[in-house]
């Protein structure tokens, strides 16, 4: 019988199928398992490097938000500060008592500016902002606010606001005048004396029929108003007397070396004019006035009164 010998022969061949191993790829080097692993990390690399792609865009549209952003905050405090100088300049306009002045740019332009553009908005036949001096520091005055009608302002560079002068008050027509580094206002028959670097009115006095200013110092030659020569420092409020004939002599001439005094009368119906000359130099010796800077000392050549013949 044939049916016996097959069986071994059938047993041999499904054991060597159960071993049989494929053998390894000559173009890779590589096992069938070992190159789906590779395969795979191939994709995985590929996918990171998308990844990190779409990660450097979405960076870069943060960083282009963020910048945006901060032009919007920066958009928005102009913004900001700009409704709110609109609101003084409005408040301006609108209030009785003395307005309130404020900027957030501090420099002297922006502040020029803010002054003229809260002025341009005012009517000028009742209120208005008259600028009298923007150099290195702004002196201004407002025009029919509170209890007066004029009152008077200084405004330092990289201040937000403005300081209102004490005593600096006046009706609404005034008059001023530099006197070297003070301001001289006349208002209503009354002189006073602005010292914009101490931010104070130094001194208060009757308005003169002629007034002029001794260079270089805080002295002025006056004629007041019952036709006296006065030198007067308007600083410590000093007065001198020049002791003349006043039925003579109404007038002077100042320059930088002498004064000149004029006048004229009549005797047996024969008119005289008469002039007397005095060395300036000379004249502040005897008068003890002091330049601007100079120590105040003592005067061998007058003793201290105030009434003295030339």
């Amino acid at each position: 019988m044939k049916s016996p010998k097959l069986f071994p022969v059938i047993l041999t061949l499904v054991l060597v199928a159960g071993c049989t191993k494929l053998p390894a790829s000559e173009e890779t080097g590589l096992g069938p398992g070992e190159y789906e692993g590779i395969a795979a990390s191939q994709e995985i690399k590929k996918e990171n490097l998308s990844l990190k792609e779409e990660l450097e865009k979405t960076k870069k549209e943060l960083e282009e938000l963020e910048k945006e952003y901060l032009n919007l905050v920066k958009s928005n405090e102009s913004i900001i500060s700009k409704l709110q100088e609109t609101e003084t300049k409005l408040d301006i306009i609108e209030t009785a008592d003395m307005p309130e002045f404020k900027v957030e740019d501090t420099d002297l332009n922006s502040i020029l500016s803010y002054l003229e553009e809260s002025s341009s908005l005012i009517d000028k036949s009742t209120r208005g902002i008259d600028i009298i001096s923007s150099g290195g520091r702004v002196i201004f005055r407002t025009l029919g606010y509170g209890n007066v009608f004029s009152q008077i302002f200084i405004w330092e560079e990289g201040d937000k606001e403005p300081t209102l002068i004490e005593g600096a008050s006046f009706d609404k027509d005034i008059s001023y005048e530099w006197l070297d580094k003070y301001l001289l206002i006349k208002s209503g028959g009354k002189c006073k004396v602005l010292d914009p670097e101490g931010k104070k009115i130094t001194t208060s006095f009757d308005e003169p029929r002629k007034m002029q200013l001794i260079k270089d110092t805080g002295t002025v030659l006056l004629i007041d108003k019952d036709n006296k020569f006065v030198l007067y420092d308007f600083i410590n409020e000093g007065k001198r007397q020049i002791i003349l004939d006043n039925d003579k002599y109404t007038d002077f001439y100042l320059n930088g070396e002498y004064v000149l005094f004029t006048g004229a009368y009549t005797e047996n119906d024969v008119k005289y004019e008469i002039r007397a000359s005095f060395d300036l130099d000379k004249m502040m010796k005897i008068y003890d006035i002091q330049r601007t800077g100079e120590a105040s000392g003592e005067n061998s050549d007058n003793p201290a009164e105030t009434e003295d013949n030339l």
